[in-house]
This record gives C-alpha cells, structure tokens and sequence, in this order.
C-alpha cells in the first residue's frame, strides 16, 4: 500500500511551524492599533463629551452623593464599542487611551468592561467682597485739572478652571453656549449679557476654542488689560459761514477739459468692526452667507449681490476668516 502523506508528515515533525505561536508567543499590534480601552479617571472631568459622541452608546457613567462630593463611576462596554476612537478625539484633558491589546476573547461579560472612579468636588463659591467705601465728592468742573486716562481693568483667569468673559472683547455672537457640552452658558445678544452657571459648569474649554474672538480666558491664559474708554470729546463749534465768491460762468462744454477716469479705490474697514465687501474680489460663492452665526448677510449669486444686515450682525470675523477669496474686510 502506497502512503505518500507519510513522508511529507515525518518532515513536519522536525521543522519549525510557519504559523505564529499564538498565544504562547503574542505577537506586538500593528502600528496605530485601536485594541483595549484604558480609562484614566484622574484626568476625567465628567464634561460627558465622550457619551455625547459614541455612535456605539458603549459609554455610561452613574454618579453617587457623598458628603465630599459626587463619586462618579465610567464604563466602556468593549462589546458595544466599535473603536472609532471619536471619544478620545473628543476627549481634551487625555483620560482615554486606546492601547494596542487585542487579547479580548472574553468568556464573561464583566471582562468586556473597562471603568474608572473618581471623586467631583462641589465648586468653592467665593464669598462676595466688600463694598468699598463711598469715593469723595468730585471737585466742580471749573475747579477740577485735566484728569489722566483711567488706570485699565486687569481680568485674570480663575484658580479653579472655570471661563472667564472679556466683555472688551466679546461680540455675543452665541457660538460659545451653543458649542458648551453641559449647557453652561447663557448669551443675551441683545441685552449683551454672557452668563455662566457656577454648578454645571465642567471647566472643558470648549467654550474658550470656540471663541472667535477670544474672548474667554482659561488656566493658563495671560491677563488682558481692559483700558477705560476715551471720553467722549467736546463738540466743536460750527465754523463761520465762508464769503460768497463770484460767480463766474462755466466754460463750454468744448471748452471744458477732459476729466480723467479714477481707478476704484479698495474698501476700507469699518470703525465698528463689521464687515466689509470687497466687489473686486468677490465671487458671490455664498459661503459667507452659510456660515454666519448670526444670519446677518444674504447674498444673491445670479443678481450679484452682497447684502448686511447691520442689525444682526455681531462683528465675530467668521465671514472674513471662511471667504477663499479674501473679499471681506474687518
């Protein structure tokens, strides 16, 4: 009886497997491998910016009363969490790490968890402080020199992480509360009020990135300096009326010379900070139009026409900083 396998199987027994030895001998994860979850609870702020953005819903979090604080527990559930990595994109503050591990051949369920806890303490509310006491009386304004510009307003970023508002600085413009993960923030375009809400605020700074004018302060910014705005100056008197020259007769329409065609001159920006186009430039691609906050301009492209709305518009610079044609002016 012929058995050809015999020999190729007596050769087997004394080579070297061509397969990985796995699991006696794991093998490291290709580069940029999305494997296991390590939570870092230490750095996690509890913003819940990482639920928000799981299209897996693998993320949960339960919360328990303590006299210290709220004692916040995260999980990942590894069986629902198809490693995107969108968490950790979002995540600002680094608490979530994705390793290269890919041993998560799991026989129970609690295996597939990863999850953290971490003590949130209650915000330190400041006591307010005291009224100064009542200023001397002013001199008369006859009596009174010419004083100096005022000593300008120094406004620091807070110790305990919480936005600060420039008012100097901020237009109101909205894109900070509708950007807040917590819902924080309460912008009042009209009354130009910014509010923050000391107990669901989270310290995220997403606010602060959001800012196109930067007008929120976080740690770590640098003071700004607010100086006191110029007083208004006096109103001039009305000049003398100029003697009447004579009249003399125009010359003739042959006689008159010829006046010479003047190149456009280029716009100029606004003193209030709106925008400004520039016909020379402009495209009407009408994506000014698409990204304004505030829905202040309208643009026609077929009419060729680039229309403000001096009411809306907040001055934020979004037009200006999206035209791929540079054609707006601030």
């Amino acid at each position: 009886m012929d058995f050809p396998f015999v020999k190729e199987a007596i050769k087997g027994l004394f080579s070297k497997s061509s397969c990985d030895m796995y699991p006696v001998k794991p093998s490291e994860a290709a580069p940029n491998y999305r494997g296991r979850i390590v939570f870092h609870p230490d750095k996690c702020i509890n913003c819940m910016m990482c639920e928000r953005v799981c299209s897996g819903n693998a993320i949960t979090h339960t919360i328990e009363k303590t006299e210290e604080g709220d004692l916040v527990t995260r999980t990942f559930y590894l069986g629902s969490c198809t490693f995107c990595a969108t968490c950790m994109d979002f995540c600002g503050h680094g608490a979530i790490e994705f390793t290269g591990d890919y041993h998560m051949i799991a026989t129970k369920e609690e295996d597939l968890m990863v999850s953290g806890t971490f003590l949130k303490k209650p915000p330190v509310k400041k006591a307010p402080a005291p009224k100064p006491a009542a200023a001397p009386a002013a001199p008369k304004a006859e009596e009174a020199p010419k004083a100096a510009s005022a000593a300008g307003t120094v406004i620091r970023p807070r110790d305990d992480g919480k936005p600060v508002q420039v008012p100097s600085k901020c237009v109101y413009c909205t894109i900070c509360a509708r950007k807040c993960p917590a819902g924080t923030l309460t912008v009042d375009r009209a009354a130009k009020t910014w509010t923050l809400d000391e107990d669901t605020c989270v310290g995220c700074g997403t606010c602060a990135e959001a800012c196109p004018k930067k007008a929120i302060l976080m740690p770590g910014d640098e003071p700004v300096t607010v100086e006191a705005a110029p007083a208004a100056p006096a109103p001039k008197a009305a000049p003398a009326p100029a003697p009447k020259a004579e009249e003399k007769p125009a010359p003739k329409a042959e006689e008159a010379p010829k006046a010479e065609e003047k190149p456009a001159e280029a716009p100029k920006p606004r003193d209030d900070g709106k925008p400004v186009q520039d016909p020379s430039k402009c495209i009407y691609c009408t994506i000014c139009a698409r990204k304004c906050p505030a829905g202040a301009l309208t643009v026609d492209r077929a009419a060729k026409t680039w229309e403000l709305d001096e009411d809306l518009c907040v001055a934020c610079g979004t037009c200006e900083s999206v035209c791929p044609k540079k054609a707006i002016i601030m």
